[in-house]
């Protein structure tokens, strides 16, 4: 099995979820690399952020000009593809290209997190956490194409600006499952378009495939690997622990996908009421020693 090989030990990255309770970015960018983190996963634009994404760029490249980081990853919100209205999806694709233009204008982009716009089912009274309900179970050939077309322009914009696009695999989206993520990817069929594999969040689905056949589907498709641990499989809500307290034993999975030859970035997340920033440190003191002794 050959995975992408970016030629030297796995980074690790925190998620911009450790720093959501109040905390700048440039605090968040002071504590990572306090911690000895070689990046940041930050959001397109944060919840509380009250300007526009390109706005937030600005945010995010003056933290970086005075805490320095070698690895800079963008998450969501995505590109919204869903929708039935042809000129919207093209004015998506086009603020995503000028987003994507003016980061790597300010900073070097690593590997993107992204997403192709989300589909709930049209049944409201379906729980969001009953993922089997959404996203590709629910998709129509339409959605396919559209979200195939705009990622073969996006993929080719990252490979102009020297970055990866990688769909996170995550419930009511069109990548949600590991076949569609996989079946997406292999679409658009660009070098600069892979995967964000989330274990936790396929354990959502009451079928879900094991690690074996992560490790054997994903190849070199797999970009970036997302890390956080569950105190109990997921029934109708989630009870995020961590990552050293969880059910899934990350030790082990570390080390066999350092086995098969992964060396892309591994991304810590907290997605827990709490103190975050306590977390940020014990995670990421737990990973920083699984990953030096795998």
């Amino acid at each position: 099995m050959e995975f992408f090989s970016g030629g030297a030990m796995s980074p690790i990255l925190l998620h911009a979820n450790y720093f959501e309770q109040g905390q700048s970015v440039e605090r968040a960018c002071q504590l990572a690399r306090e911690m000895g983190a070689d990046g940041i996963e930050f959001r397109r634009q944060p919840p509380k952020h009250t300007g526009t994404d390109l706005q937030y760029l600005d945010v995010v490249s003056r933290a970086l000009d005075k805490y320095p980081l070698a690895w800079v990853s963008i998450g969501g919100p995505g590109v919204d593809l869903m929708g039935d209205d042809g000129e919207m999806r093209a004015k998506e694709i086009e603020r995503a290209e000028n987003f994507f233009r003016k980061a790597a204008s300010r900073f070097r982009l690593n590997v993107v997190n992204t997403f192709a716009g989300s589909l709930r089912h049209a049944d409201s009274s379906l729980p969001y956490l009953e993922y089997w309900h959404h996203g590709s179970a629910i998709a129509t050939c339409e959605q396919w194409s559209n979200a195939v077309e705009g990622f073969q322009h996006l993929g080719a914009v990252a490979g102009e600006l020297g970055f990866r696009l990688a769909f996170e695999t995550h419930g009511v989206y069109l990548h949600d499952t590991l076949k569609a993520s996989l079946d997406l990817v292999r679409k658009v069929n660009s070098p600069h378009v892979g995967l964000l594999w989330d274990q936790a969040n396929l354990l959502i689905f009451p079928e879900h495939p094991s690690f074996d056949e992560v490790i054997d589907t994903v190849g070199p498709d797999l970009f970036a690997v997302h890390v956080k641990n569950l105190l109990v499989p997921p029934q109708q809500f989630l009870a995020v622990s961590a990552l050293s307290q969880g059910i899934l034993n990350i030790r082990d999975q570390v080390a066999r996908l350092l086995k098969a030859g992964y060396d892309g970035p591994f991304c810590l997340e907290a997605p827990r009421d709490g103190d975050r920033e306590h977390f940020a440190r014990e995670d990421f003191t737990y990973f920083r020693s699984v990953l030096t002794n795998a």
